[in-house]
């Protein structure tokens, strides 16, 4: 991939196809090990802020598009009360070492799976735990995953009692022939329910849109825009599909349904229309794939990425070096200083090791050092900005500095007194600026997992080359 000179919408020969991924990704993978080995030697004195993580690994179907962990599930299986059994028990572990518990918790992400899958009874009991293990006194967001079917209004009350502020759920279309290609079996009409329903109850309410399915027309994605904005919502996330990671059952589908893969430049220009769009109905971007709803009287935010409002938990996802997140569950990833902590994928052995033994397998991967940069090659494209008081210059490789210095000339990223942001042009290249900015050793990690995505049988994804390029 190519970053290209000059006056052009064209900055990039090829738009990578992989929206998000850890960083870094090149470290010293270690041998499998335990909480007793890990925990007690963790040097957290240079973390500034910390979020913590729950992986609900429980769905009521699976969805085509998604390939997280996760397994069927419906609420008030065993299987379920087990696993919280094991959840709660990893909390109290973990809350053991002073490295996890020295730092108050700004901010908290259920995910999954689908955590509504969870009884009321369940909810309270992790909050409970999450309560007495952690200091709660400078929380400041506190977000539920969830899906439509499995919502009912005291699972609600039940998560707005442990402090949840924020409700999000997984709309993804409101189109019948992608709904039934994406195995989305709640109805629209449970759909609206739940949302006037989680609007009474918490501050905000955000749910996904999928766009840039095979065969979609810019006709199909108005109609899906504007649905969207008629939700009312406080904000709403819109993500082009990633096709290379959806399952082969729902490229089987749109060969059934004679349905062709669109190149990526029909998928940016999607992108450009949703830019202008969102924008005429009141709303701006506040990340890479979040729209905020501008209050009534309020004028935009004049950066072009809204500094108003933000997802606090995302932010230490794509985090300053300085920042770090605990995961709990199976498959759930903990990311502090230079190491990377990846619970048990396994859900059956991860439950049974807690719940027989009171441990439970973790892989750890430690980076070279500790990736200052970070704030360079991952927040500042998400994100939009980024403090200049953030950088740690001295010990971020000058090869980071060459590259941002690249993006200010190609009109990309701008520099203010006090931060570095994203334009509007930028925006519509922040995935090829974070593989731009990423080292070459991560870059072939990528290339390779892209090139093996790319040999999986029954996978189609449109040309990524952009076109015209332009003349240099």
């Amino acid at each position: 991939m190519k970053l290209l000179p000059g006056k052009t919408l064209i900055k990039f020969d090829e738009q990578f196809p992989v929206y998000n991924w850890l960083y870094p990704m090149k470290g010293q993978e270690l041998d499998v090990t335990s909480h007793e080995k890990i925990f007690p030697g963790l040097d957290v004195g240079r973390i500034r802020d910390r979020a913590l993580y729950f992986h609900i690994p429980f769905c009521e179907t699976i969805c085509s598009f998604c390939t997280l962990n996760r397994g069927l599930g419906t609420t008030g299986d065993e299987a379920i009360e087990l696993y919280v059994q094991a959840l709660i028990k990893e909390i109290r572990i973990k809350a053991r070492y002073e490295s996890v518990t020295c730092r108050p918790i700004k901010a908290i992400f259920f995910g999954g799976g689908t955590p509504t899958t969870l009884t009321a009874g369940q909810i309270r009991r992790i909050g409970k735990a999450i309560h007495d293990h952690f200091d709660m006194s400078q929380i400041e967001e506190f977000t539920f995953e969830m899906e439509v079917k499995s919502i009912d209004e005291e699972k609600v009350v039940a998560m707005r009692e442990i402090g949840v502020n924020k409700a999000r759920f997984g709309l993804q279309t409101f189109d019948p022939v992608y709904r039934e290609l994406f195995n989305i079996t709640a109805t629209l009409d449970q759909t609206y329910e739940a949302a006037a329903l989680l609007r009474r109850y918490f501050d905000y309410t955000s749910f996904d849109i999928i766009y840039g399915m095979h065969g979609q027309t810019i006709e199909q994605f108005s109609k899906e825009i504007q649905s969207a904005v008629d939700m009312g919502t406080e904000t709403i996330e819109f993500y082009p599909i990633t096709n290379i990671v959806t399952q082969a059952s729902l490229h089987h589908g749109y060969v059934r349904n004679n349905l062709e893969p669109l190149s990526f430049m029909n998928k940016m220009s999607m992108s450009i229309y949703l830019n202008q769009y969102i924008r005429a109905c009141g709303f701006q971007q506040h990340n890479g794939n979040g729209f905020y709803r501008i209050p009534e009287g309020q004028q935009p935010d004049p950066a072009f990425i809204s500094q108003a409002y933000t997802n606090l938990y995302n932010s230490f996802f794509w985090s300053h070096s300085d920042d770090d997140l605990i995961g709990f569950g199976n498959s759930a990833v903990s990311q502090t200083g230079a190491y990377t902590i990846s619970n048990d994928e396994n859900r059956a052995t991860y439950t049974k090791n807690l719940l027989d033994n009171g441990d439970f397998r973790m892989n750890l991967i430690q980076a070279d050092d500790i990736p200052y940069e970070k704030s360079l090659v991952f927040r500042l494209p998400f994100f939009g900005h980024v403090p200049k008081d953030r950088l740690e210059w001295d010990r971020i490789p000058q090869e980071f500095k060459d590259k941002l210095g690249n993006l200010i000339a190609e009109g990309l990223i701008v520099e203010d007194p006090d931060e570095y942001r994203i334009t509007e042009l930028g925006w519509y290249w922040y995935v090829n600026m974070m593989y731009y900015m990423s080292p070459s050793s991560d870059q072939k990690i990528l290339d390779d997992f892209v090139a093996l995505k790319d040999r999986v049988r029954g996978i189609t994804d449109g040309e990524r080359r952009m076109i015209p390029l332009p003349v240099v």
